[in-house]
């Protein structure tokens, strides 16, 4: 498996562009008014969100390098330390992988939090960890730490949880990948509308400027134009291949059967009666009905 470090409890990445200091700067750091906090757990369309905030406060303009985007406009602070927060210009823009109930909380703060649905997220997860770590795990391996929170981040369904259970409050926006994929436009005018009144007429009001939005943040255009140096000193000249698909139902075409089943079973026990569990199925439910299929309720969330 990938190494891990425990830090009050919880597994996070354990390597030389990780310090320990890094990371508890960054549970016991406060936001300040006005902040925009990007959570995610890892693989489940983080620079994807990044990138949408960038456009939208900048009109479609602001496009760094992802090395810039990681240590500068939108710091990765488990990775870089809280300090360089001090020399950022309003609004400050900067993300984490921890959970809700371990990072300091600001009431003026936004906090904007994507997840995934957790069979892509785990192909998602293990590529990049192959690409990533020297010694790279097998898909077999991964999957069982995935699936015992063995992992960086611990275990997924703690972690989106975590910040489901403030899914009302005024301060939090939940971002759903699928959604984010199949309904772009409306989901980019959802988060303006959530950042500033001012974004949201800005896209709604100028299309030219939401095409250029739209453009910047397609699958395609980031691809083409990003790529990350490994943060290691040993690695620094390699180029980590971050994004790779960026589609729906990969995970159901690369786990085995048993491990789809057993991921469901995990699934529908520790989501049962949340509004996560019931996103999912409403979203199964509207697919099938296309076919005119009667949804029984004991179906999978995790086929079609």
């Amino acid at each position: 498996m990938a190494p891990t470090q425990i830090i009050r409890g919880l597994p996070f990445p354990k390597a030389s562009w990780f310090p320990v200091k890094n990371i508890e700067d960054t549970l016991d750091y406060v936001p300040h008014d006005g902040d925009i906090i990007v959570a995610s757990y890892p693989k489940t369309g983080t620079t994807w969100l990044e990138y949408i905030v960038f456009q939208i406060i900048s009109k479609g303009e602001l496009f760094p390098s992802f090395d810039e985007c990681l240590y500068k406009y939108a710091p990765f602070l488990e990775l870089v330390g809280t300090a360089v927060l001090g020399n950022m210009e309003k609004p400050r823009i900067f993300k984490h992988h921890c959970p809700y109930n371990m990072v300091q909380k600001n009431d003026k703060a936004k906090y904007v939090y994507i997840y995934r649905k957790p069979e892509d997220t785990i192909i998602s997860y293990y590529h990049f960890a192959r690409n990533l770590w020297l010694e790279p795990p097998e898909l077999d391996e991964f999957f069982e730490d995935f699936i015992t929170g063995n992992i960086s981040y611990g275990h997924y369904f703690d972690h989106v949880l975590s910040y489901f259970a403030h899914k009302d409050d005024e301060n939090v926006l939940l971002v759903s990948y699928e959604k984010l994929l199949l309904h772009k436009r409306e989901e980019i005018l959802r988060i303006a509308k959530y950042l500033g009144d001012v974004y949201y007429q800005t896209l709604s009001e100028n299309e030219s400027i939401m095409d250029k939005v739209l453009e910047h943040t397609s699958f395609d255009y980031m691809k083409k134009n990003l790529s990350l140096t490994h943060p290691g000193k040993e690695c620094a000249e390699r180029k980590v291949n971050f994004f790779r698909k960026g589609t729906i139902g990969d995970g159901k075409h690369s786990l085995k059967p048993d491990q789809l089943k057993r991921l469901k079973d995990l699934a529908l026990k520790r989501l049962e009666g949340t509004d996560l569990l019931k996103e999912w199925l409403d979203e199964l439910k509207l697919y099938l009905s296309k076919f005119d299929y009667e949804f029984p309720m004991s179906s999978t969330i995790f086929q079609k």
